[in-house]
């Protein structure tokens, strides 16, 4: 695992040797190598940003949805089981079809 101070500074580095290859390499493929590190850079930090941004969105509706709940759950506790609530009063998951032929028979159950 990268130590997050070298995670944080990564795409700085991009940029900074992108930057480098574009002024001191004079082949074609070099400057354009630069140019997509320089992308890469951005793209990576924008990235991050965003993903952070959208982090903290989620953290804070949490926050605010468990200060205003008291049914919410406490920190060490499990959630509660999706089949612990009421049972469905059909269990048909599907309507039945209007005709016979309009769905295919069911396949037999594999072993």
């Amino acid at each position: 695992m990268i130590p997050k101070p070298l995670y944080e500074l990564m795409p700085y580095g991009y940029m900074v040797l992108g930057l480098i290859g574009l002024i001191s390499l004079e082949n074609g493929w070099g400057k354009l190598s630069g140019v997509i590190l320089i992308v890469t850079g951005v793209v990576v930090q924008q990235l991050r940003a965003r993903h952070r941004a959208h982090d903290q969105l989620f953290k804070k509706l949490n926050r605010a949805k468990s200060a205003g709940d008291p049914t919410s759950r406490r920190p060490g506790e499990d959630p509660p089981s999706r089949r612990s609530g009421a049972e469905p009063t059909s269990r048909r998951s599907m309507p039945e079809p209007r005709s016979r032929r309009s769905m295919p028979e069911p396949r037999s159950k594999r072993v």
